[in-house]
Order: C-alpha cells, then sequence, then structure tokens
C-alpha cells in the first residue's frame, strides 16, 4: 500500500495510540489563593471544607494534603535555598512553610487523575486560625470507545509502508472512579489480524492504614504480528494468523508509606505458544533462540519489585521535581517450569527544573542489567519498546541482554497552558466544558548501549554508542494526551520526521 493513506484514518489511529499509552497532559488545572497577609509567623488550619466532588469522596481528597489538620504551618520563607529533594519532603518535619505545603497539596490532588481542576481557598476563622477550603471539578469517569490497535512494532515504522490489514478493532470499556473511592474497572476487547481481550481491577486502598493497594488483571492475546529475531538490526518479523498465543494472571500490590514514595510488587503467571511455522524461523543459526531451550512453549511465573520516589510538580506533564526509581525483576521462579530463569536489575532516574520563566530543562538516565546469559529473544531488553526509546532509532531492531541510555530535552514554553472554554451557557456543568492546551518547543540529545554478547556479530549496532539529536514540538491538550513531533538526526548519518506519543521524559 502505498503512503497515500486517509488523513483521517491515520488522525484516528494517532488518537487510539494515545489513549492506549496512557499518556499524560499538563493543563491549567487551578491555583493556590492565600491572603494578602497574615497575623504572624505561623498559622494553624483546623478544618477543611470541599465541594465539587460529586461522587469522589473527601477522605479521598482529604489524604493527598501535605500536613495534618491542627499542624503549625510557617508563613515565612524559613528554608531559601532548598537543596535537591527538599523540594518534596522525606518527612514532615524538614519544613512547615505554607505557601509550599498548599502547592504541594494541590499538586498531589491533581495527581490522583480524578479532576480536572482544584482550587484552594486559604481562609481566616479567628486569630491564627484557618479553614482550607478545596474546590473541585471531576473528571469523566465513565469512557466507552472504540479501539484501534496496530499489529506493528511501532507505529513510526509501520508509516513507511502502512497497511490498514494490520490493524485490529474493538472497545475498550473503564469506569475511573468506582464507589466515588478511586477504584477502577477496565475491560477492552479486539478482532482483527490478531484478537485479544483484557480485563482489570484496581482498588487504590485496602486495611485499616489506606497504604496498600491491589490491582487483579487477565488478558489474552493471539497475534499475527511477530517480531521474532533481527539481522544486521533489521526486524525479522513472521506475518501469520495465530503465530504466537500470551496468556496472563496478574496480582500487583502498590504501596504508599508516604506522599511521595512508592512501592509496588507484582507477580505474574505467563503461558506462550508459538506456531510451528514461527517455530520453525527461530531455529536459524544467526538469530537468538526465540523461547528458551528451543521450546515451542513455556509458562512461568514472574516476581517484580520496585521502589519509586516521585516529587514531580505534575504526573501529567512534569516541569520540576524528580522521579527516581529502583527495580530487580525475576522471570520464572522454578515453579511452572524450569527452563525460564532470568533476573534483571536496574534503575529509572528522571529530573526536572524551571530554569526562568518559559525555559526548562529535562533529563533521565536508564540502566537495567541481567545476570543471565544468552537470553532468547522474547526475553531480551527491547530498545525500541514504548518505554524504552532514543529519537531517531524507530525503524531499527536494538534488542540485547542490557541496554543503558541517556535521553535530554531543553524546553520553551511557546504557548502557555489555558483553556478553551465553551461558549454555550448548557455546557457549564459538562466535564468536556473545557479545552486544555499548551506548546513546548524542545532540543533534545538522546545517548544508548545496547549490550548483546552472543549474537552482537550480526547487529552491528549493537554493543556500541548510539547518539542522536534534533528539535521538537510537544502539544498537550485534553484529558492527559501528548502529542510529539520531531525531526531526529543519528550518528548513523540518517534524520528524518517522527510522531512521538506520550511525555519524552
Amino acid at each position: 500500500m502505498s503512503l497515500r493513506i486517509s488523513g483521517i484514518a491515520i488522525f484516528f489511529i494517532f488518537i487510539c495510540e494515545m489513549l492506549q499509552l496512557s499518556a499524560y497532559a499538563q493543563t491549567m488545572d487551578g491555583e493556590v489563593h492565600l491572603p494578602e497577609t497574615f497575623p504572624g509567623n505561623y498559622i494553624w488550619i483546623n478544618s477543611i471544607e470541599i465541594s465539587g466532588n460529586k461522587k469522589t469522596r473527601e477522605k479521598i481528597i482529604a489524604r493527598e494534603l501535605d500536613f495534618k489538620l491542627g499542624d503549625s504551618l510557617a508563613t515565612t520563607d524559613i528554608e531559601p535555598h532548598p537543596r535537591m529533594f527538599e523540594r518534596k519532603r522525606f518527612s514532615r518535619a524538614d519544613s512547615s512553610e505554607v505557601v509550599r505545603r498548599l502547592n504541594y497539596s494541590r499538586e498531589n490532588i491533581i495527581n490522583t487523575k480524578l479532576f480536572l481542576m482544584v482550587d484552594l481557598y486559604l481562609e481566616q476563622v479567628e486569630d491564627f486560625n484557618y479553614r482550607l477550603r478545596i474546590e473541585v471539578q471531576e473528571r469523566w469517569y465513565l469512557w466507552v470507545f472504540p479501539v484501534i490497535k496496530l499489529d506493528h512494532p511501532n507505529f513510526n515504522d509501520w508509516l513507511r509502508d502502512p497497511d490498514l490489514s494490520l490493524l485490529s478493532q474493538g472497545l475498550f470499556i473503564s469506569e475511573n472512579n468506582m464507589w466515588g473511592l478511586s477504584h477502577q474497572a477496565s475491560l477492552v476487547g479486539y478482532l482483527g489480524s490478531s484478537q485479544g481481550i483484557g480485563v482489570g481491577y484496581f482498588i487504590p486502598w485496602i486495611g485499616k492504614g489506606q497504604k496498600i493497594g491491589m490491582r487483579f488483571a487477565g488478558a489474552y492475546r493471539n497475534s499475527a504480528v511477530v517480531e521474532y529475531g533481527s539481522k544486521m538490526n533489521d526486524r525479522q518479523i513472521l506475518y501469520e494468523q495465530g503465530s504466537l498465543k500470551e496468556f496472563n494472571l496478574m496480582n500487583t500490590f502498590t504501596l504508599r508509606p508516604g506522599l511521595y514514595n512508592y512501592g509496588k510488587i507484582r507477580i505474574m503467571a505467563t503461558n506462550l505458544l508459538m506456531s510451528d511455522e514461527l517455530y520453525n524461523l527461530t531455529l536459524n543459526d544467526s538469530l537468538a533462540n526465540f523461547l528458551p531451550g528451543e521450546n515451542k512453549s513455556v509458562s512461568y511465573f514472574n516476581l517484580y519489585i520496585e521502589y519509586t520516589y516521585d516529587s514531580r510538580n505534575s504526573h501529567a506533564y512534569p516541569l520540576k521535581g524528580n522521579y527516581l526509581t529502583g527495580f530487580v525483576d525475576k522471570r520464572g521462579l522454578g515453579i511452572l517450569s524450569r527452563d525460564v530463569d532470568y533476573f534483571y536489575y536496574g534503575i529509572d532516574f528522571h529530573f526536572y527544573q524551571k530554569l526562568s520563566e518559559k525555559w526548562y530543562t529535562a533529563e533521565m538516565v536508564k540502566l537495567v542489567n541481567s545476570s543471565s546469559q544468552n537470553i532468547p529473544y522474547y526475553f531480551k531488553q527491547d530498545m525500541t519498546s514504548k518505554g524504552n526509546f532514543i529519537r531517531g532509532y524507530d525503524y531499527y531492531a536494538l534488542r540485547g541482554d542490557q541496554l543503558y541510555y541517556f535521553r535530554s530535552n531543553l524546553k520553551y514554553q511557546l504557548i502557555k497552558p489555558g483553556i478553551m472554554k465553551a461558549r454555550k451557557e448548557k455546557h457549564k456543568d459538562s466535564q468536556f466544558r473545557n479545552l486544555p492546551y499548551a506548546f513546548y518547543l524542545n532540543t533534545f540529545a538522546d545517548v544508548c548501549y545496547v549490550a548483546e554478547k552472543f549474537y552482537g556479530d550480526f547487529n552491528s549496532y549493537n554493543n556500541r554508542m548510539l547518539y542522536s539529536w534534533g528539535v521538537g514540538l510537544d502539544f498537550i491538550t485534553y484529558y492527559d494526551l501528548v502529542l510529539r513531533f520531531e525531526y531526529a538526526f543519528t550518528i548513523l548519518g540518517t534524520h528524518g520526521f517522527y510522531f512521538g506519543f506520550g511525555m519524552p521524559i
């Protein structure tokens, strides 16, 4: 098929890809309103009032406050030069400055992803005693929309020769605030070149301490497009109905011991089954085995543990703060099978800084190592996946046993976050009445190294430093959607225009 594909079809695919990625956005989402003066160096907030929460329980909002009722809060800046990590405190005693605490509280409430706008009003009751009034505008929580799933390694590679037969269609249903307690239930199913179904339920807080959450999920996928290997970093892909069948059951425990500290423990059971044709193709000596031990099918358990410290001002499109994660991933616990036995560990650090009124920087570094040898292709680290990537290398297969990469952005706020409001009065109470938008110009520079010990000779871009640089435009809009337009140059001498979905860093 030629590149003369319908513009409407491409735009619809853009939207579906963005929704599936759960991308995030920076919006004009309210502010903190303070009195002009305070009666002294310290005040006490002894009560709160919440309005606008037609469905959400008050305790879900109140738990995000960065202070306890009755705490003494300083009205002056007692830390004029906070050091790194002090912007969001590890302990409540680090500072009691009222402006910071209220701003942190508002950011925390927005980061629940339950509200479009949050405004905080600090009102004097008597002398040094104050009341905090919280006004929220809830999001739309029930989503039912069609799904278009692209059966290809990535969108930019597919655009080189778009083929509409590689699309699967289905339906996605999600309720994101069940019982007003931020519970989430979802169902997705699709048919076409591939077929799949998935269900999930998330309980954010259970138990008396409300520090633990649980997520249950199950999924089945019958894939017609499978990348089974690489030669000279070109993807080897099989296009055949029923090439790979995957079944997953997952239970995840989420931990939140502090407002900015998170943990995750995930246990997953997986079954994989290859078709006869896929199995025969993977016996090529120049390719890594697709599954371990030349097996046609495997079943295994996976244990994943991570700890995260997150001080970003917005989980949507952060401009200030830090995101620091350490993780371990054990695939194969010796229960269902001893053929799968791989161990990964790594770190993922993101840093965001505001340089001036309109200038920002962002950097990230991720290191993933493995203690295993000669890992099968299915279990190798993928440098061109949705989460791991450097810009400009979408057309290549970059898989290995270890990966190390760095991404950086220098951003200029071209159009500051704003809202296009509906003109008709009948929309005044609608969650869709406001259209948020923002534009950021940026320059970027990325670098990566993908280590591959056993099959590096067949893939010349492995085991070497790869670089890219370029310019881009980030468009942030409705309900946490981010669309990136980027022009990238690479150390290979290639350059071109690429679409991106989700935050660059």
